[in-house]
């Protein structure tokens, strides 16, 4: 094992020796991919091929609900409006597959990230925690008021090396946080911590509590309200290591990032080529 597992799968990726199953030719799915999906829940699964013969041509499963997208009213609060889309997110469902439906290429442009929330809606298919911060980026993006920049974590458990990553959010003096995981206390978040520091210390706990040390933190800069931006997102802006920085320093990196976040520094600039 290479200890590392695939990039923002969250606490359960893929690791097999045949690699991750990503849809990269869109929808219908290739029956090939399809089939390949269903081997590998058939591997996982105690009950093996039976399993897959009570799901597939069965006609008389129940049908399954389609998540329908929040309408957002000028009447409702930015926190209100924060929990219905991430209710919406949650109605998704995690993916437990074993196939990512949806490819992300983090370094596109913000308006074909866009493109892909816009087929996550459609398709309503489970997705996990980076396409999920792609669909609260989308959603979030007549909030003109609210700014969202990515939180991604790197944490260890037995050997192996974890990634798991979210949509920070900062409106009015408080964050908070939208995104989706296996473990509910690993994903959303009030709009009710104070402080950068105060937020970042939850998701540490809670990840102590399912014995994950989180080594590594990454803060990504705001991210754009338009949703035809040409600009990539810039996923790394300043990283923070847990481990290594005394408390002060904690402190003083996340006071830094949060006085630009309310613009009492000089704005965010991108580093130069």
């Amino acid at each position: 094992s290479s200890g590392i597992n695939a990039e923002y799968g969250d606490d359960d990726a893929m690791t097999t020796e045949e690699g991750p199953l990503i849809n990269k030719e869109g929808f219908p799915v290739h029956p090939e991919l399809w089939n390949a999906m269903w081997r590998r829940a058939e591997g996982a699964h105690p009950l093996r091929k039976e399993m897959s013969k009570g799901i597939r041509g069965n006609l008389d499963l129940p049908q399954v609900p389609v998540p329908v997208p929040p309408t957002l009213r000028s009447s409702q609060g930015v926190p209100e409006k924060l929990a219905l889309i991430q209710k919406y997110m949650t109605e998704l469902q995690y993916d437990y597959t074993g196939l990512q439906f949806f490819e992300i290429r983090k370094n596109r442009p913000l308006c074909r990230l866009m493109d892909v929330a816009k087929t996550i809606i459609r398709e309503s298919l489970p997705i996990k925690c980076l396409e999920a911060v792609i669909l609260a980026i989308y959603l979030t993006s007549d909030l003109s008021g609210v700014n969202r920049f990515p939180i991604a974590f790197r944490s260890k458990f037995e050997g192996e090396t974890y990634k798991h990553i979210v949509l920070g959010v900062y409106y009015n003096g408080k964050f908070g946080a939208l995104g989706l995981s296996r473990r509910n206390t690993l994903m959303y978040k009030e709009l009710r911590f104070k402080t950068l520091v105060e937020l970042l210390h939850d998701y540490i706990s809670n990840n102590r509590d399912c014995s994950h040390t989180v080594d590594r933190i990454k803060l990504g800069l705001p991210v754009s309200h338009d949703k035809q931006s040409m600009e990539s997102i810039l996923w790394k802006y300043m990283v923070i290591r847990p481990g290594k920085a005394s408390e002060k320093e904690f402190t003083q990196h996340c006071d830094t990032f949060s006085r630009q976040l309310r613009g009492q520094d000089s704005p965010y600039r991108r580093p130069t080529r």
